[in-house]
């Protein structure tokens, strides 16, 4: 059994789901719902495939970003170099 957990500064755009756990600084695609079963196609810096694996295999990982190609819907993933800031504004009344 696996607990399903979301590491710190991640973030989860609308509609997202996931069946796995995810390491610190995550991002997943709005709207894209990661299960330990899916294909998912690793990208090296270039955008080129490095190899193809279950998402299971990425579980806990740091740095990664998932997305959704928009031409092929294949679930592709590569290193998340975006550091995601929250505005202190917008959550001053948390």
């Amino acid at each position: 059994n696996i607990i399903i957990s979301v590491g710190e500064q991640c973030l989860l755009g609308a509609n997202a789901g996931l069946g796995i756990p995810i390491g610190d600084r995550c991002t997943v695609e709005s709207g894209l719902y990661l299960t330990a079963g899916v294909k998912v196609r690793l990208l090296d810096q270039d955008g080129q495939t490095v190899a193809t694996v279950k998402a299971r295999d990425l579980a806990g990982q740091n740095d990664l970003l998932f997305r959704r190609n928009s031409l092929t819907g294949e679930i592709e993933c590569l290193a998340n170099k975006s550091a995601v800031a929250l505005n202190d504004e917008l959550h001053a009344n948390n």
